[in-house]
């Protein structure tokens, strides 16, 4: 990992970021046009096909589960890890409970415009899989849209050998979800956007994903509604001083080992502490069970910058928006970050526990969106619904102005509308 200079090189190390972002964008749209037009052609043969590919399937399986197929996965889960699940879905309820937007009444003379908010029909829940299983993205997609009131939710994962992760299926039925298919990656988002086959179409996709389950979702948007572009996961370290160098190493690595396209970066005013981290970084390294995967995104997307003026720094991380950043060292400073996905403060607050346990969603905003989007809330599951009423009063006030403006933009038929409401 490269050490940058941040007063002297502080645009090239802005370049690296962005054109980090791009390369990996590039080289996934190719691979994502070819699943799309696979599937536009073949079907759902085509899904079955992926499934044998990239999830080793030895034959074919029905693409939903059946309720003993869930119930028998789920089984092989300890009392002591269901009790775990259940913890975190009560900590993940308890934060997002006063998320839901309360709606509103405007009037005004002779006008009454009333604002609900009403859930989508159909969500899904995609459930990263692959080279690790996330009970923890099923619980941050599921309760908000539970808690939203979504009719229907489904649940989708990669399964490997054609068997849903344990751990999934046990969530699934903690949550009380049935509508749980075996089907990951890209060719997942395009099935549920479109409705291939016995797939249904939905309105909603909500969570994380690798770059391929990023495109896809970035491709389909307008098709369904999106949560946000979730991609390969991003932490930026801001240190106001010297922190332990063991701490930031374990916290670096917790998430360049869920992804090799992992972006990672520590910015501190000491340079012997960034030397001091990575001593550390190499000490540790050997003792990961995920070490190859840590090593590539380290080595590709992995970076320290040494800064002499902390606000400085925070407008750098402004600009770069990561997903997660850990500011410690400096309380005060936490009112000038405006754009991470998340900010954890102090000098206990790990990114990992925001993962698992805090309750906040950890369904975030990556590539730089945090610049003006937020995490995945109740909210995002619902849309406004508008529902206006005007009487003649209003029409009287008012009307010759709007005929006025229909006019000046030659939409003749506009005033006329108006004119002919006005005669009533």
């Amino acid at each position: 990992m490269k050490t940058w200079e941040l007063e002297k090189e502080y645009d090239d190390l802005l370049a690296f970021v962005v054109e980090g972002r791009k390369r990996k964008r590039g080289n996934v749209k190719r691979a994502v046009e070819t699943i799309k037009k696979a599937l536009e052609t073949k079907g759902e043969k085509a899904l079955a096909e992926f499934s044998r590919k990239w999830d080793q399937w030895d034959g074919d399986y029905p693409l939903k589960l059946t309720a003993d197929e869930l119930r028998r996965a789920a089984s092989k889960i300890e009392k002591k890890d269901i009790r775990v699940l259940k913890g975190m879905i009560g900590n993940v309820r308890s934060y997002h409970k006063g998320q839901a937007a309360p709606g509103r009444v405007y009037r005004k003379k002779g006008v009454v415009v009333r604002e609900t908010f009403v859930p989508v029909e159909k969500a899904l829940v995609y459930v990263p899989g692959g080279t690790a299983a996330y009970p923890s993205s099923l619980i941050m997609g599921a309760v908000p849209a539970q808690m939203a009131g979504v009719k229907r939710i489904f649940v989708t994962s990669p399964a490997a050998r054609g068997d849903i992760h344990p751990y999934v299926a046990a969530g699934c039925e903690l949550l009380g979800i049935s509508d749980v298919y075996r089907l990951g990656g890209a060719q997942a988002i395009y099935a549920f956007s479109y409705g291939i086959g016995t797939i249904p179409k939905v309105d909603m996709i909500v969570g994380p994903g690798n770059a391929y389950v990023e495109e896809a979702k970035r491709d389909v948007y307008g098709k369904v509604g999106i949560d946000m572009l979730a991609g390969p996961t991003e932490l930026i370290i801001l240190c106001a001083g010297a922190f332990s160098p063991k701490a930031i190493a374990w916290d670096m690595f917790s998430q360049a080992e869920h992804d090799e396209m992992a972006m990672v970066g520590l910015f501190s005013s000491s340079k012997t502490h960034i030397d001091d981290v990575r001593e550390q970084m190499r000490q540790l390294i050997s003792s990961n069970e995920r070490r190859g995967v840590i090593e590539k995104a380290l080595k590709n997307n992995g970076f320290m910058v040494h800064y002499k003026n902390m606000d400085r720094a925070i407008e750098a991380i402004n600009r770069i928006a990561p997903e997660h950043m850990e500011l410690i060292g400096d309380d005060g400073k936490a009112k000038d970050v405006l754009y991470p996905g998340v900010v954890y403060l102090g000098r206990h607050t790990t990114v990992a526990m925001g993962d698992y346990y805090i309750g906040t969603n950890h369904v975030l905003p990556t590539g730089g969106a945090g610049r003006f989007t937020a995490g995945l809330s109740v909210d995002r599951f619902t849309k406004r619904k508008v529902v206006v009423k005007i009487n003649k009063d209003f029409l009287d006030q008012y009307g010759d102005n709007a005929v006025r403006l229909s006019r000046i933009e030659g939409l003749y038929a506009h005033g006329e509308a108006i004119k002919a409401r006005k005669e009533l």
